[in-house]
Formats: C-alpha cells, sequence, structure tokens
C-alpha cells in the first residue's frame, strides 16, 4: 500500500504512508503559476515534509520513486473549507484586511471559515461565512491562512508568512498578498442596527486618542482650535473615543480638558458610535482603527498623521500630512513600533525635534480642507 496525505493548513504539507518503511520517495512543492521548485525533500512512511513559506501559493506537489513521478496534487479549493485568522487585535487592521476574503471565496469557490477579534461587525454582513472565534479549533479545513505584520526574533520581517515589506505598503496589502490577490481598494459591510441620531443639529465627529503618543496630533492646543471654530460656524462636535473625557492623563495629551464637545467616550457600544458616525457631516482622526471604521461607513474621513506614509492608510479618505520634506516623518514605515514605550521617536526622542511630524501641521489646513468639503465660507 502506498498512500499521501496533503493538506494546506499553514503552508503546504504532504505525509507518505506506505508498507514498505525502506521506501524512499523524493518530494517537490512547485509553484504551479511559475513552475519555481520552492523546496524538495527525500522522505520515508510516516515521514511528512513541508516548505517554510506558510502564505498562498498556487501548489502542486509532485512526488518521485526514482525518475518516475508517480504522484501529483494541484492546489483546489473548491467545496472546501479554508479557515481565515486574524493575528491582530486592531480594528483598522481587521476593517482593511476583511474584504479580500470575499475575494479569496470567489476566486477559489471555497467555503471560508473567518476568525478575527470583530467577528460581530461582520457576522450579519457575510452570511455565506463560518465564524469562529480566535483560538476556536474548526474541524476539516483543507487550507488556513494567517494574517498578520510577522517578525524574525531579530526584528526583520518574516517573508515566509508574508511576502510583501509590510511596512512600505497599504495596509490591505498585507490580506491581499498573503492570499494571493490583486490588491483593489475595498471596503467591508458592516453591520449596525440603523437609529436616529442623538442631536438635530450638524455635527462632526472627532477621535483624538491612539495608542501611542507618535500617533496624536501634536500640535499645542490643536484639538480645542478645530472645536471652537467648528462650533463658531454651527455645527457640534462629537468626541468618540473610548479614552473617556476627563481623565486627566488622556486629557493632558490634548492639552487639557477639552471644552464644548458632546461627550461620546468611554463604554459607549459600538452600535452607537456607528449610527453617530453614520449620522456625522464629517469625521476628524488620527491613524487608528476609529478613522478606518469612520471610512468604511462613508462617513467623510480626516486623518492627520505624520508618523506614517500617506501611503499606509485608504486612499480615498483627506490625508492631512507633515507640510514639508525636510521634517521628519514616516518613521512607521522604516522601524518598528516599540508599544512599550509611549513616547516612541525613534529619530528624536527627547529633543526638541521629538513628534515634529504633527507639531508642525497647522490647524488652518484641517479646517481650510474641511471647509472646502462642507461648503463653509
Amino acid at each position: 500500500m502506498l498512500d499521501f496525505k496533503v493538506n494546506f493548513i499553514n503552508g503546504a504539507k504532504i505525509e507518505i504512508i506506505s508498507d514498505n518503511s525502506n521506501d524512499e520517495y523524493l518530494v517537490k512543492f512547485i509553484d504551479n503559476t511559475t513552475q519555481q521548485v520552492h523546496y524538495e525533500s527525500s522522505l520515508k512512511n510516516g515521514y511528512w515534509a513541508s516548505p517554510s513559506i506558510k502564505y498562498f501559493i498556487e501548489w502542486k506537489i509532485e512526488v518521485y520513486d526514482g525518475n518516475n513521478k508517480i504522484y501529483e496534487y494541484l492546489y483546489d479549493a473548491s467545496n472546501q473549507k479554508v479557515l481565515i485568522y486574524f493575528d491582530s487585535k486592531a480594528l483598522g487592521d481587521t476593517i482593511s484586511w476583511f474584504p479580500f476574503l470575499e475575494e479569496f471565496q470567489k476566486k477559489h469557490k471555497c467555503k471560508i471559515v473567518a476568525s478575527t477579534y470583530h467577528n460581530y461587525f461582520f457576522e450579519k454582513k457575510y452570511p455565506n461565512f463560518k465564524f469562529i472565534p480566535p483560538g476556536y479549533i474548526e474541524q476539516d479545513i483543507y487550507a488556513q491562512y494567517n494574517i498578520g505584520w510577522f517578525y524574525n526574533k531579530d526584528k526583520t520581517i518574516n517573508y515566509n508568512k508574508v511576502p510583501i515589506n509590510f511596512k512600505l505598503n497599504n495596509l490591505g496589502k498585507t490580506c491581499s498578498s498573503t492570499l494571493g490577490l490583486k490588491y483593489k481598494e475595498s471596503k467591508p459591510q458592516i453591520y449596525y442596527t440603523k437609529q436616529k441620531p442623538i442631536i438635530n443639529d450638524p455635527y462632526i465627529c472627532i477621535a483624538p486618542h491612539a495608542s501611542a503618543l507618535a500617533k496624536y496630533w501634536n500640535y499645542p492646543g490643536g484639538w480645542q482650535i478645530l472645536i471652537d471654530f467648528f462650533n463658531s460656524k454651527g455645527y457640534k462636535v462629537m468626541m468618540i473615543t473610548s479614552e473617556p473625557l476627563g481623565d486627566k492623563w488622556h486629557d493632558s495629551k490634548l492639552g487639557g480638558t477639552l471644552k464644548n464637545v458632546i461627550n461620546r467616550t468611554g463604554k459607549i457600544p459600538f452600535d452607537d458610535i456607528i449610527n453617530d458616525l453614520v449620522h456625522a457631516k464629517a469625521f476628524i482622526g488620527v491613524s487608528s482603527g476609529l478613522s478606518w471604521l469612520s471610512w468604511s461607513l462613508n462617513c467623510h474621513t480626516t486623518i492627520i498623521s505624520g508618523f506614517t506614509q500617506p501611503t499606509t492608510e485608504m486612499e480615498s479618505c483627506n490625508r492631512i500630512f507633515t507640510p514639508s520634506s525636510e521634517i521628519c516623518n514616516g518613521c512607521f514605515n522604516y522601524n518598528k513600533l516599540d508599544p512599550s514605550d509611549w513616547e516612541w521617536c525613534p529619530e528624536h526622542k527627547n529633543t526638541f525635534r521629538q513628534f515634529e511630524c504633527t507639531k508642525s501641521i497647522q490647524p488652518s489646513t484641517i479646517i481650510n480642507s474641511l471647509c472646502k468639503y462642507l461648503k463653509i465660507s
């Protein structure tokens, strides 16, 4: 008896099953698109082989007995269960990556099993998918792909798990490249229960907080200047961050407690925040998950960021960036962020140039861009 077990769970894998433990076979793992042999190995009964590449390749697996090819297997996920797991808990990552699950399903005619930390956003909008929580073991899957930013121990990118330098590409390309798809900017469908707006006046949502000070707009008093201006033009301003207004530590990062804002901060249910964004005239935020959520809901989204290059976030937004190439910017795209260092600034920490990328962004630049969109004179 001679048999072969093949699966594509975290990479291609084949196991040899033979009655004769002394028989030895040559196994080749080939990219069926380019015909490049990525890995080959000699195997005996009970042994298995798998190339180091874990992202999608249209694999062709060949087995040879001497010079004779005795077995060939071509990747075919048709009507098979394919598990796609999001390694990141970040809301922005999830939103930017999710549309490519549907593209993968269409291309391969497979059954998608999705595992994300934000399944509740998508479950009712994608009834053809099966959703499972992270850590849940799904039986009888044909293939599995893990989507994320993976590093080696020396902090270099692990190109066996993701085929591109994700730091230099749009966030969504992390997923499209891992799944072997052409990148095209796309928004996922977000489920929410539509309600009436909580106020009748026109309003703008703001989300000034983030997970690192480098992500903030660090112009002194900038947010209060925006609030006062739009209030003077008849627009209310609603703050929608999970970081609570009135918390001294968080307020200090904004130059003090913001005044004359509608307080929708703290433990507000996501469904309510989504409803606030749906009815808002515009949104102003930084490089964070709420900016991605606003964008996905078709709210006019302005992102203020200097620590990321404009190519990092979505193309179809109003991007406010560092005004001059002579000012340090884009450190996120060339360095690994240290989440344990709140004041991470790899080039100029503890100098007068720290966070100059956003300190140099004037409130007038943001005001003028929103006035043009809102037709404010």
